[in-house]
């Protein structure tokens, strides 16, 4: 009698880690995703940032001031943000937050936005935003 109350368990425990497995496995894509995305944000905003730090005022730098051509620099930032925009996935969204220009160094800030992949057949709607800062400065640095 004991034998007939226990057919079905192990379809049951079969079930119940199925379901686990599969929660597990969409944690790992959508945390693999995220971790792509603060990458990719870190690295455009890095490349952006050296890329207008290299909008050097000469007629300045030449009497000995080293500081950026603001409107230069602001250019060459989103150019090669522009550039880099071109082989982004096509689940990310990204954007140049800011870019602020003071003498010799430019600070660029660069956000990333993203859906779940599995989340939301699982209910979870919700949205990942990185915020990516990078710094550059050009000409000869007193820090030490």
């Amino acid at each position: 009698m004991s034998r007939k109350k226990e057919t079905g368990q192990a379809s049951l425990v079969f079930v119940a880690s199925l379901v686990i497995i599969m929660a597990a496995f969409a944690l790992l894509v959508d945390g693999g995703r995220y971790l792509v995305m603060r990458n990719r944000a870190r690295m455009m905003a890095d490349a952006s940032a050296l890329s207008g730090a290299g909008a050097l005022d000469l007629e300045k730098a030449q009497k000995g001031n080293f500081s950026l051509d603001s409107k230069e620099a602001f250019k060459y930032a989103h150019s090669i943000f522009n550039e880099n925009m071109a082989d982004k996935p096509d689940w990310a969204d990204y954007q140049i937050q800011s870019v602020r220009i003071v003498g010799n160094e430019i600070w660029v800030t660069v956000t990333g936005t993203s859906s779940p992949l599995f989340g939301s057949s699982l209910g979870l709607n919700y949205s990942v935003t990185i915020i990516s800062s990078a710094r550059a400065a050009s000409g000869i640095s007193t820090e030490r």
